[in-house]
């Protein structure tokens, strides 16, 4: 990982470029005097100086006099996760206190998002609900889903979703056979491909049903992703009438 992706990601949770940059001047060099940081990071001893003493305060770096002179080195990094940790839960926290308190009706039950991070965000909002099962319909060969799919937050994802043993059915209209059945050998996974007759080269929408929300994508430019909230749309809604019973006990039967 290049330092400047790692610059990025510290100055994402509120730690400025050049604590970071002093930070890993002192872990790439170990022991270290402001002056001898100031020399290598080109930066001037007094900024060196106040930088070190706020990473103090942050408890990254620790500060010992050796022969008279006050030495920095750094700490780990665990703190920041277990900070960050600590935020998350707090907003966790904030953020079912409001689903519990809101006044019903001031909350609207249709709604839209746009772009392919609001996907992502849709994808991992439905681990929330470890009862529910996940039903994604419309899959195809379109670059922005295969883009999803194949992106790293989604082996996160999976992770997440078997270590909490929540399903999902997944049902194509034209994929790779491979990689439904790569989809299909994980825990709690069905992948499936509609029969030849029912393929789609082109597919413009995806519906993804769980419990009382069902999200339909619109797979133009932008990717736009309309959010009901209902429970009788999200039970009489396409997937679970293309994944009846017998259907899910046999996979063979729809892959062959």
């Amino acid at each position: 990982m290049a330092d400047d992706d790692i610059l990025k990601a510290f100055e994402s949770v509120g730690i400025p470029r050049t604590q970071t940059a002093v930070y890993l001047d002192l872990l790439k060099n170990k022991e270290s005097t402001a002056t001898e940081v100031s020399k290598r990071t080109k930066m001037h001893r007094a900024n060196v100086y106040d930088t070190l003493t706020k990473l103090k305060e942050r408890n990254l770096v620790y500060l010992s006099n050796k022969e008279g002179k006050q030495v920095f080195a750094a700490l780990s990094t665990d703190l920041i996760i277990n900070e960050e940790k600590d935020r998350l839960e707090k907003l966790k926290l904030a953020m079912n206190y409001i689903k519990t308190t809101y006044v019903s009706g001031q909350t609207p039950k249709v709604y839209t998002l746009e772009g392919l991070n609001a996907v992502k965000s849709v994808l991992f909002s439905l681990l929330e609900n470890e009862k529910s099962v996940i039903w994604i319909y419309g899959l195809a060969e379109n670059e922005n889903i295969i883009n999803v799919l194949n992106d790293k937050l989604m082996h996160s994802f999976h992770l997440e979703r078997i270590k909490k043993h929540i399903e999902l059915k997944m049902l194509f209209y034209k994929f790779p056979k491979e990689e439904v059945k790569t989809l299909s050998n994980l825990k709690f996974t069905e992948a499936k491909l509609l029969p030849k007759n029912r393929q789609s080269e082109i597919s413009q929408i995806t519906h993804i049903v769980c419990d009382s929300h069902v999200y339909i994508t619109l797979w133009v430019d932008p990717v736009c992703t309309i959010v009901i909230e209902n429970d009788l749309v999200a039970k009489t809604s396409l997937a679970e009438k293309l994944f009846p019973k017998r259907t899910l006990l046999e996979p063979r039967k729809i892959l062959s």
